[in-house]
């Protein structure tokens, strides 16, 4: 293992010591994900960190603490740097890219695809390494998208573009996708989301399941200038429709050979035969 990065070799020990059954381990975990803090330009209706009430601190992981993480890059095979933020926006973005480099770790972004400036551009289409970028629009059209992620849909799609088209150049491996939040609002454009995809020459859709939170239900405004009331959101407890979306997103992306990701089933009604209406 002598010619081996510090990065292959924890991975290794990390595999031999869990088939091992080790009590204690030596290694580090391979896959890594940091949440650098908790800072984003948007207020996404359905983030409970934007909630009104809300009364968790911004946060943001430096001192003493950060430079320990900071030491875990180089032993981590696959690395990403987001939670409830933007990764993009931290002044740190540039430094922290440059160390997963140096690592020749894959690199995995998730963004909202706000920050596309022409050094972000050319730091990742030139990432010697393999690179996942995922962009989280949870919207199909300009309407919903104000209305969930609060911001201008045109903007974003631009972006996406731009980043596309600057990766055709990439040497290495590039993995992209955009994810949707179902919610009441989004169901009806699960088909378009597909469409979407394919037309912005990705790779990749991920479908999720709005989270059932436990007690933690809020009715909050949009900027489109409604309210948001989260538990009426729910699109898995309109089975019928949820289900039938999902089949007919399943069926396009095959059609259009793009991978896809879809949530478990919702509920049937219960005059219905389970195959849907």
């Amino acid at each position: 293992m002598r010619d081996l990065r510090l990065n292959q070799k924890n991975k290794y020990r990390a595999q031999w010591e869990y088939a091992k059954g080790h009590p204690t381990v030596q290694s580090t975990p391979p896959i890594l994900q940091i949440a650098r803090s908790n800072t984003c330009n948007f207020h996404c209706v359905y983030c409970p960190d934007h909630r009104d009430g809300n009364t968790v601190p911004r946060f943001k992981n430096e001192g003493e603490t950060w430079r320990q993480l900071l030491e875990l890059i180089p032993r981590s095979d696959t690395l990403s740097f987001h939670g409830v933020s933007e990764f993009m926006l931290d002044p740190g973005f540039f430094d922290i890219v440059a160390r997963c480099r140096d690592a020749h770790a894959t690199l995995l972004i998730n963004t909202n695809g706000s920050v596309c400036g022409p050094r972000h551009l050319d730091v990742l289409a030139t990432y010697p390494g393999t690179l996942v970028m995922n962009f989280s629009l949870d919207a199909a059209t300009p309407e919903t998208f104000l209305r969930v992620r609060g911001w201008r849909f045109d903007r974003v799609l631009q972006n996406i573009r731009r980043y596309v088209e600057r990766f055709e150049s990439r040497q290495h491996r590039t993995w992209l996708s955009a994810s949707l939040v179902i919610t009441r609002t989004s169901l009806d454009e699960v088909t378009d989301f597909v469409r979407l995809a394919h037309e912005l020459k990705l790779h990749h859709v991920r479908l999720c399941r709005l989270l059932e939170y436990d007690g933690l239900d809020w009715d909050i405004p949009t900027k489109a200038g409604d309210r948001f009331d989260y538990r009426d959101e729910y699109a898995q407890l309109h089975g019928d429709a949820f289900n039938r979306k999902l089949e007919e997103a399943r069926q396009l992306a095959e059609q259009y050979q793009i991978y896809i990701e879809v949530p478990a089933s919702g509920p049937e009604s219960p005059n219905t035969d389970g195959a849907g209406t």
